[in-house]
């Protein structure tokens, strides 16, 4: 035992001895090399966190399960679910349409991993999409919770574990039910 803590010590030590020493390949690089400093916004309000949310439905069904598989970056059709009010006025009217990108489609795998699919790049007319923060994602059913501690329950019989990898998670689907929130930011520059 005190072999033990007396290697710890010394490797304690040693670790302490390292100090960082400057890159020479960095050096050599940036030398005699001028960079100017990013331009700020220098009128805009940092601490700005006002946001207006904007509740969206898809026109059509989106899912997995369709033979037609949906492509990367294929356009969806989008209108806003209800009317838009901002500082007490209507900003956007109900059943302004919308546009999205597909952005991804993951497919499901071993083990019950689900499909999922993201949403991006949200247009809407009269917005600038440089102030619209948005980001959406569906996923199938979940079966890892459930699968997992059965496989890990049957690794005594050594078959039977692999075939819980057969085993695959369900579809994604975006319905006209569901609600999709983006929201828009009018203070950003």
């Amino acid at each position: 035992m005190n072999k033990f803590l007396i290697a710890i010590a010394v490797l304690m030590l040693i670790c302490l001895n390292v100090r960082a020493e400057s890159d020479f390949l960095v050096d050599e690089f940036i030398a005699g090399k001028n960079y100017p400093r990013p331009e700020s916004h220098i009128d805009y309000d940092y601490t700005s966190t006002e946001y207006i949310p904007i509740k969206l439905k898809v026109c059509n069904e989106i899912s997995t399960r369709d033979k037609r598989k949906y492509l990367f970056g294929e356009e969806v059709n989008l209108q806003v679910k209800s009317n838009v009010f901002y500082k007490n006025k209507l900003f956007l009217k109900k059943g302004t349409p919308v546009t999205a990108r597909i952005e991804q489609i993951v497919e499901s795998g071993m083990n019950g991993i689900p499909y999922y699919i993201y949403l991006s790049d949200f247009k809407i007319d009269g917005l600038e999409e440089s102030k619209i923060l948005s980001d959406y994602y569906k996923s199938g059913i979940n079966l890892v919770y459930w699968i997992y501690p059965f496989k890990w329950a049957l690794t005594f019989l050594p078959p039977s574990g692999i075939l819980t990898n057969l085993i695959k998670g369900g579809h994604a689907k975006i319905t006209t039910a569901d609600v999709i929130t983006v929201y828009y930011f009018p203070q950003w520059k």
